[in-house]
């Protein structure tokens, strides 16, 4: 913590996941709230959709790598999810002619005898039987997956398939001037084994034919995690690449671009396991190693928040369907300064969005989560992937739902105080005009702010005797003193949060500006 280097900072909220802007803290403890979960999945393989529901001795599966929004234009809640037949040596019955399905072959490259689309690009592969799915909702709960006509499945065009990205990220461009590309998608397509962009008038139909080639180079199969950087102008994109480690183990790449075609720069490594994950999953689940199998992460005010699904392997996997290692996934948090550089919030690795109990739909792997949670006024809601098995299970085994996670707003980690007390000082700050505020349950206790000098004094009219405490639970507490307001105080400033049996989740500066 440097304490003496002033940091300006522009109107919004401050989280304490890290300790960039504090110069000191006693008698506090930092603390992870894992989630609260919806009490159900919000989102299951119909038995009636063999696209997603392979039968009693195949996979059952729907997975979130891609997009959950509210889209106030359209009036619902929408997702784009994946769903997987399955190899397709195993699914020869199943076809969907407008997605080349099925390949014949171990690595199918031909469909029916074609061994290029309509457009000219060779086929590789896509063995798996990845689908992009859509569904929507009144109120984020209740979800319907219409039939949309978009393709047919064994002939009957009574399905929601949208098209076949292995995670598909979906954004509305409000700035585009061409209505007919208002929603943008882009993902990994094992078709042709990379990453293209789609445009569609309403996230819907979709139209591939303005970008017949990648827009950015990916030849192993993955996740590709596109969020959009306001703070930069940039779109960030995690992938799923393997080491060079013995045991090519799964870790996470970085790459970026100014526009979503491009041009993206080269993948480079960013985010593996370490020693300290190694030993965490001796300790927890006696593994042989840790694996970073997936990772969700997105700008939240002014820091990145990440959601790393750690997996664990514990042995081997399912032979006969050629899964080469099992073991659990774990939800962990992740933070980060510039969207690169990735630590964890908590060095006992608890995880954020716990695995459930035995028998419920997430106790086996918590095995990934949409690009970013959905934001209201005083919640987060982060839509994940739930697995009752765990990586390596067979097939008829394996069956996946979506559920909910929801924290309060700002709500993933806090500093914590108990009776004997705890104070927090920032550094000096230059902030913007206006009020404060701060995210803090001080139901059992207080909270006060005292205004400093750069230097460390307490400023006239800003001591704790000045303040008026705060002893309630309250995401937006107004902070006020008894005789002056933030307006009076000499800048650049630091705050110093007293804390007595209370929470600190974040403060806000410029408040009603």
């Amino acid at each position: 913590m440097n304490s003496d280097t002033v940091h300006t900072l522009n109107t919004g909220t401050e989280l304490f996941v890290d300790d960039a802007l504090l110069a000191s803290k006693h008698g506090v403890k930092r603390t992870l709230h894992p989630c609260v979960k919806h009490d159900v999945s919000v989102l299951k393989p119909d038995p009636e959709n063999p696209w997603e529901h392979g039968g009693p001795d195949q996979s059952r599966r729907v997975h979130l790598y891609g997009t959950t929004m509210y889209d106030a234009a359209y009036g619902k809640y929408r997702m784009w999810y994946m769903c997987r037949m399955g190899p397709h040596w195993r699914f020869k019955a199943n076809e969907i002619p407008g997605l080349y399905v099925p390949r014949p072959g171990r690595n199918p490259s031909t469909y029916r005898g074609q061994t290029h689309d309509a457009y000219g690009r060779k086929f590789v592969e896509n063995d798996r039987g990845d689908l992009t799915c859509y569904a929507e909702s009144d109120d984020g709960l209740t979800w319907t997956k219409p039939n949309l006509g978009l393709f047919e499945f064994n002939g009957n065009p009574n399905n929601n398939i949208v098209w076949d990205l292995h995670g598909a990220c979906v954004f509305r461009d409000d700035d585009e001037p061409d209505s007919q590309r208002r929603y943008k998608m882009i993902g990994f397509c094992r078709r042709y084994r990379n990453v293209f962009l789609l445009t569609s008038p309403d996230g819907i139909q979709w139209d591939d034919s303005d970008y017949l080639e990648p827009v950015a180079d990916r030849d192993n199969e993955g996740a590709f995690n596109v969020i959009w950087d306001k703070k930069t102008e940039m779109f960030r994109a995690y992938a799923l690449i393997r080491g060079n480690d013995k045991d090519a183990r799964r870790m996470i790449a970085y790459t970026e671009s100014p526009r979503l075609e491009g041009p993206w720069k080269p993948l480079v490594p960013m985010f593996g396991a370490t020693d300290a994950d190694d030993k965490v999953g001796v300790q927890r689940y006696g593994s042989d190693r840790a694996e970073i199998h997936n990772m969700s992460g997105f700008l939240y005010h002014n820091i990145y928040i990440g959601l790393a699904g750690v997996l664990y392997v514990t042995g081997l996997g399912a032979a006969e369907h050629e899964i080469p290692v099992d073991g659990p996934i774990d939800a962990q948090l992740v933070c980060s300064r510039d969207g690169f550089n990735w630590d964890y919030t908590d060095s006992d690795r608890t995880p954020l969005i716990p695995r459930g109990e035995s028998g419920t739909f997430d106790y086996g792997m918590i095995m990934g989560t949409a690009i970013e949670p959905i934001i209201t006024d005083d919640e987060i809601h982060w839509y994940y992937t739930g697995t009752v098995h765990t990586h390596g299970a067979q097939m008829k085994d394996r069956h996946k739902e979506i559920g909910l996670a929801k924290w309060r707003l700002d709500g993933f980690v806090s500093l914590d105080a108990g009776a004997e007390g705890g104070v927090i000082e920032t550094v000096p700050l230059q902030i913007p005009d206006g009020g404060l505020e701060i995210n803090a349950d001080a139901s059992g206790g207080q909270v006060s702010v005292e205004v400093l000098t750069a230097d460390g004094e307490v400023q006239p009219g800003f001591s704790i005797d000045d303040c008026v405490p705060l002893r309630d639970d309250n995401i937006r507490h107004s902070v006020r003193w008894k005789f002056v307001t933030l307006a009076d105080a000499e800048q650049p400033l630091r705050l110093r949060f007293v804390l007595n049996r209370a929470r600190l989740y974040a403060f806000r500066v410029g408040v009603n500006a």
